[in-house]
């Protein structure tokens, strides 16, 4: 097991030196300052990893994507490829709208492509900027660049399968650590699989969400029905949440009547639909409970991800009772 583990960690620096030597021979090809890759998520662009030579960016780095060059181009609103962008109207326009928030970066030139996703969604953008004008010709340039878009994007759905095949070995690692009642993970099956996510949301700017679920009335069930019954509503909970959610995701009795769910890849916009579909199901079951979520960030972990979400549950619970 260990030698599969080393073989993914092989597989993860490969994805970070393949897309480190893209950004580096790009460099050569166009010397603008900075070459990027950054993930979109809501409103933030995330730098996934960067070629810095003048401009302090590097991995981690947030930009607020409503007032980004990016959108714009995505929109076809300015050029992929601007020599000289102040010209662009919508590049000047941003120029505007980020020295209005007091984010004065001198761009001058600007290149910028899509990157799509293994579901040939947004994954983000390959971009470069420079201080200054730079020559930059889009008709020898776009070529090279459109290949190294292709590139990345196959790195991208390497860095998936090379997750996929983690989570997996994961599981077989984790049997031991599953709850007898319900046939979920257990505690400290739980906290295994948080720092496993939780490192792999560090290493590539993934987002990931939690919810977390507490049944509603289990003391009123074990004194009116007896244990039996309760341990029925637990594994009957347990089983609905099992058969809710996707294969990558996690489902963990933490004790008593809590259960948390992980969603790994999971952006905050699809958190309330997820909430959703699970409080129908386990409605549809017959069990009555409070759920919270909330999607882990660029600024938290998961661990905080998770005290978030816990107190959205707390919140749903106060309302519940409130509403009866």
């Amino acid at each position: 097991m260990k030698r599969s583990h080393d073989r993914c960690d092989a597989a993860h620096d490969s994805f970070t030196q393949g897309v480190d030597n893209a950004l580096r021979l790009l460099h050569l090809l166009a010397p603008l300052d900075t070459w990027m890759l950054t993930r979109v998520e809501g409103n933030e662009q995330i730098v996934v990893r960067a070629d810095d030579h003048g401009y302090g960016i590097e991995a981690g780095t947030v930009f607020d994507w409503s007032n980004s060059f990016c959108i714009r181009m995505l929109e076809g609103r300015a050029p992929r490829i601007a020599p000289d962008a102040a010209s662009e109207p919508s590049y000047a326009e941003a120029l505007e709208a980020l020295a209005a928030a007091g984010n004065d970066v001198p761009i001058s030139s600007y290149i910028g492509y899509p990157i799509r996703d293994v579901d040939h969604q947004l994954y983000g953008v390959l971009c470069a900027i420079h201080p200054e004008t730079i020559a930059i010709s889009p008709e020898e340039h776009d070529a090279p660049i459109q290949a190294a878009v292709g590139t990345l994007e196959s790195l991208i759905h390497m860095r998936h399968q090379v997750d996929s095949l983690e989570r997996e070995q994961e599981t077989l690692r984790l049997e031991a650590h599953t709850d007898t009642l319900t046939g979920v993970y257990n505690r400290r099956g739980w906290s295994l699989t948080l720092a496993s996510e939780e490192d792999r949301c560090a290493r590539h700017g993934l987002p990931a969400g939690v919810v977390m679920v507490d049944l509603n009335g289990l003391k009123l069930v074990n004194d009116s029905e007896g244990h039996d019954a309760g341990d029925r509503l637990i594994a009957t909970a347990g089983r609905v949440l099992r058969e809710t959610v996707r294969d990558i995701d996690t489902v963990a009795r933490l004790g008593g009547d809590e259960f948390a769910i992980l969603f790994p890849e999971t952006p905050i916009d699809y958190v309330p639909d997820i909430i959703r579909r699970l409080r129908e199901a386990l409605s549809q079951a017959g069990v009555s409970a409070a759920l919270g979520a909330c999607s882990r960030d660029t600024r938290g972990d998961l661990q905080a991800t998770q005290a978030h979400a816990d107190k959205a549950m707390y919140e749903d619970k106060r309302n519940q009772r409130n509403a009866h």
